[in-house]
């Protein structure tokens, strides 16, 4: 048993010499077994263990009992243990929650205050391969697609599961040859949750009438698709990185076309994708919502928008997809700064700087065709250089066009976005613009034959980091 752990540790790469890892001790035979035999490798690997116990309080002098035997445990074996209670049932009613769901939402919570509080750099959780197939069943009950099917993973972020392809019967002859005389929890015996149904029931059924390896098989299948569903996801994640033609911290755009050409099962993935990074959580968006996301690209109509969990909006602007969590006053803000002469500026509300130099036209070798470094006349600039947001009734007069026209029928010339229009940067000459950043400069301060001196300026912000 030490050994397959070991193997299951090293083929995972879930412990580094040196781990300050926490193990998460209810006190029954898989938690037990695994503090045990983590205790076992302590030296090998050079670890600091600390145990974490949580009494949610659903079992009354039961789980009391429990958390007074997982204090004797770890004293026995030196560890750290540290034990909170938290009133789960409550917090379930408080917040609309399954008990389950509860219990989950508070131990985690309670680990990462541990990890913060020792410097620890891992949790490790004792779920096994038994706990692997039945929630592959689970989720195929339920309705799930191939990275639902994969289960629970050996490594996420800093959660490790060194016994996940370890059989419940062998961690209980472990705990038995070992004297650890776990607790048991009769409520794990009673087929009152949606699991203990298919662990008591379910599963017993199929080994007796159909297939005596279904637990190791649904494992096993689980590793399979684990390993499809890995390629996928990095091809997903190469091409949504391909696919933004605009993101911020709250925004992130797609261009429709693009997104259309893909398979669905690529769309539903960078839909996902996109949701993570404005939210931080992986699984926010469910089947529902796939759907409803690939309808509203599917009508492409401009201005049309749904509302997703977690305050996400997705919505349709011109070819952009776009996935927000802005508020419509942030549109609103205004910013204005007056430029130097000569050198640099940041600009907090855009997160860029403007550079700024003043050249002889013989110092000139060519005019740049960046769309982010633009040359002007600089004879013809009668005012205060300044940079700024659009205002109502604002007129320019496009490079190459024979006159002025609204700014608003310039943006909708270049179908750009409403709710984005107040957050391209102008550059202006007092209230005349000069430059729309990214688009256009002035014709009336183009370099021409006459031009003796140059205002270069560059809009610099790093587009890659957001």
């Amino acid at each position: 048993m030490i050994d397959k752990v070991r193997d299951i540790i090293k083929k995972y790469g879930l412990i580094d010499k040196g781990d300050r890892i926490v193990v998460a001790v209810s006190g029954g035979a898989d938690s037990i077994c695994l503090l045990h035999i983590l205790y076992v490798l302590k030296e090998e690997f050079d670890l600091q263990l600390y145990a974490a116990h949580l009494n949610h309080n659903f079992r009354g002098i039961e789980a009391q009992m429990d958390a007074q035997y997982v204090a004797n445990f770890c004293e026995e074996l030196d560890i750290i243990c540290f034990i909170k209670s938290v009133n789960a049932p409550k917090y379930a009613r408080e917040h609309g929650l399954s008990d389950e769901e509860a219990g989950r939402i508070l131990r985690y919570e309670f680990f990462e205050e541990i990890l913060d509080k020792v410097g620890a750099n891992k949790v490790a959780i004792a779920h096994n391969q038994n706990d692997q197939a039945e929630t592959v069943l689970m989720r195929l009950m339920r309705g799930t697609g191939i990275q639902g099917l994969t289960a629970i993973h050996h490594e996420r972020g800093y959660i490790i599961r060194p016994l996940l392809d370890i059989s419940r019967k062998a961690i209980e002859d472990y705990c038995f040859i070992n004297k650890l005389s776990p607790r048991i929890d009769k409520t794990n015996l009673e087929p009152i949750y949606h699991r203990n149904k298919i662990r008591l029931e379910l599963i017993p059924y199929i080994e007796k009438e159909y297939n005596p390896n279904i637990v190791e098989n649904l494992a096993r299948t689980a590793d399979i698709l684990r390993k499809d569903s890995d390629f996928i996801e990095e091809y997903a994640r190469d091409k949504y990185r391909e696919l933004k033609i605009d993101n911020d911290r709250d925004y992130i755009a797609l261009d429709i076309n693009d997104v259309n050409k893909l398979h669905p099962a690529l769309q539903s993935r960078i839909f996902r994708l996109a949701a993570e990074d404005l939210v931080g959580k992986r699984e926010v968006l469910e089947y529902k919502h796939i759907q409803s996301t690939t309808e509203l690209m599917e009508r492409g109509e401009t201005g049309k928008k749904i509302l997703l969990p977690m305050g996400i909006i997705v919505r349709i602007s011109y070819d952009r997809i776009i996935f927000t969590t802005r508020e419509d006053e942030e549109d609103e803000k205004i910013f204005y700064y007056k430029l130097p002469s000569d050198g640099s500026i940041y600009i907090e509300d855009i997160d860029a700087t403007i550079n700024i130099k003043i050249r002889d036209r013989s110092e000139i070798k060519g005019i740049s065709r960046d769309k982010y470094i633009k040359s002007f006349d600089y004879d013809k600039i009668e005012s205060d250089l300044n940079i700024r947001n659009r205002r109502e009734g604002d007129r320019f007069w496009p490079l190459g066009l024979t006159g002025t026209k609204k700014l608003k029928d310039f943006f909708i010339d270049y179908k750009i976005d409403r709710e984005e229009r107040n957050r391209i940067p102008l550059i202006c000459d007092g209230d005349e613009i000069m430059w729309v950043i990214g688009y256009r400069i002035s014709e009336k301060y183009k370099i021409t034959d006459d031009t003796k001196k140059i205002l270069v300026l560059e809009y610099k912000k790093d587009f890659d980091k957001k």
